[in-house]
């Protein structure tokens, strides 16, 4: 067969509480109307087992992998790429982890508990508070929920979870594995999309920026009925020579169209007010990161004379889970503050007219006006708390690193408190 135009690789790691919904979307995704130029190869694990077959009319034969692959450790989703270059090699390609998103049932948090035990058991009680609730909802490998519940003391793993330990783990876990798949491909990954909750965020599209070229992500929760990949899929069938920024676009488009018309009780059961997605173009996320930058370095030049400009900021910017905040909220609060200094307003400013660059932020959307108000990207902004300091694996973030954020929020707290 002659190299497609694109390969989309699917990857669902759903051994956990979505199960059913993760097959109910390789069943959507059966609905499109493919063609040899867009070939879309699935991984699929639930706890039956894991297994792996191309969506394709004939349907592809189906191999079975048996019941002992860890879907939540990053070297898997490298090799499902290995086998899917082999498999469908193409011009372009498409990656998207869909994860669980729904949190990780004490069941399941038993049994990766179980297979490292810490040096201080994890009790009953501690299973109880690791709930669907818990902050261990954000995580989205196995292998990063096992370093969070090995921590030798019950006070470790609080904290581990509490300060938010589990995304910035994520978030260097996901860098390292787009840059596997980017030396695998030969290519940058050409659409890194995210089937999962509250992805879309400045922390994570710095970190993949060199070994992906366009990132789709919700800031917000995903519905369980995930993508509309019928409805996508064919569409690019019938433009099979559609560039990735223009896939993102459609993408953003297609899926909030979708939930315009769904029947998801929005705001009802534990779901959010509405969906959400953005597609970015991550050439363009360095522009962002130096203006996160300036800004962070003129709030720490006079953080005591502006602690309560941030305050006000932080509290009326839009709250995400996982004390993540809309960065563009955040923004025009502090840039409209009397207490702001010059080189602060300035500095949002800054950081507003990068969220605006049309090469950057490819394409946005939401279907509620509860979000009017986003810009698309979130950042993580831990309140100012007694008892709380920022997870010393947030400085292990390339963002981090190279804005300085992180010393941001640690001078924040410092002023507050």
């Amino acid at each position: 067969m002659p190299e497609a135009s694109w390969t989309w690789m699917i990857y669902l790691a759903t051994h956990n509480n979505v199960a059913e919904a993760g097959e109910e979307s390789v069943a959507c995704m059966r609905q499109a109307q493919l063609s040899d130029n867009v070939r879309v190869l699935v991984q699929r694990s639930d706890p039956k087992g894991t297994c792996r077959c191309e969506i394709a009319t004939p349907p592809q034969s189906v191999t079975d992998l048996g019941p002992d692959v860890d879907s939540g450790a990053p070297q898997t989703v490298v090799d499902f790429v290995r086998w899917a270059k082999e498999t469908a090699p193409a011009r372009r390609y498409a990656l998207v982890l869909w994860s669980h998103g729904s949190g990780w049932e004490p069941s399941e948090i038993e049994r990766l508990t179980l297979s490292q035990p810490p040096a201080e058991p994890v009790t009953a009680d501690e299973f109880t508070e690791r709930g669907a609730e818990d902050e261990g909802r954000q995580v989205v490998f196995s292998s990063t929920m096992r370093q969070l519940l090995a921590r030798p003391t019950r006070r470790e793993r609080a904290v581990a979870f509490d300060d938010g330990s589990g995304h910035s783990l994520d978030t260097i876990e996901l860098g390292e594995l787009v840059a596997e798949a980017h030396n695998v491909l030969g290519q940058p990954v050409d659409l890194l999309g995210m089937n999962a909750c509250q992805m879309c965020n400045a922390e994570v599209a710095y970190q993949v920026r060199q070994d992906a070229r366009v990132y789709v992500a919700s800031e917000e929760d995903m519905p369980v009925e995930s993508l509309p990949y019928d409805d996508i899929l064919t569409r690019l069938a019938v433009q099979p020579d559609m560039e990735a920024e223009a896939l993102g676009r459609m993408v953003v488009e297609r899926y909030c169209d979708f939930y315009r018309h769904s029947s998801v009780p929005w705001g009802r059961w534990g779901m959010p007010k509405g969906a959400t997605l953005a597609a970015l173009g991550l050439g363009r996320v360095v522009p962002l990161a130096d203006a996160a930058r300036s800004l962070a370095s003129a709030l720490n030049a006079d953080m005591e004379g502006q602690v309560a400009a941030v305050w006000d900021a932080h509290r009326k910017a839009h709250a995400f889970k996982f004390r993540l905040y809309d960065l563009g909220s955040f923004c025009r609060t502090l840039a409209a503050h009397a207490g702001a200094t010059s080189a602060s307003v300035d500095g949002a400013h800054a950081v507003l007219a990068a969220l605006e660059d049309p090469a950057l932020m490819l394409a946005r959307d939401h279907t509620s006006p509860f979000y009017d108000d986003v810009a698309g990207l979130t950042t993580y902004l831990m309140a100012p708390a007694h008892g709380r300091s920022i997870s010393p694996h947030y400085a292990e973030t390339e963002y981090a690193k190279d804005t300085g954020w992180g010393d941001f929020i640690a001078a924040y707290h410092a002023a507050a408190l």
